[in-house]
């Protein structure tokens, strides 16, 4: 069943690049340098330190923290950028529906010589 939309040429627009929204994840991604805590690992001695990433979202108005695998890392990343750019389309779709809205109640208003002749 096709449903009716309601919306301008710019929410037109809007709808067909949110249709092309890949996987998504409304999080952070962050990659932070930190020792293991393994008392025999070079890193607890002078040596490099090992490389980490981990996923940061809030959930219940707590903060969240999910590790990320190293293999996983660049998928992750892409997953953020479209949860990034899906609230921009988001947010550009709400002003163009605001805008028609706008516009539609202009066009209903009556000239005002219009309401004192009737």
């Amino acid at each position: 069943m096709v449903r009716p939309t309601l919306t301008n040429a710019s929410g037109k627009r809007i709808l067909a690049r949110i249709r092309k929204i890949k996987p998504f994840v409304q999080a952070s991604l962050s990659v932070l340098q930190k020792r293991c805590g393994s008392p025999t690992c070079r890193c607890a001695r002078e040596g490099p330190i090992h490389e980490t990433a981990q996923l940061t979202w809030k959930e219940g108005g707590r903060t969240r923290t999910l590790h990320v695998p190293a293999e996983l890392r660049q998928e992750v990343a892409r997953w953020v950028e479209e949860g990034k750019l899906l609230k921009i389309l988001i947010g550009q779709m709400s002003v163009a529906q605001r805008e028609l809205l706008i516009q539609k109640r202009k066009r209903r208003r009556r000239p005002l010589g219009e309401a004192a002749s009737l």
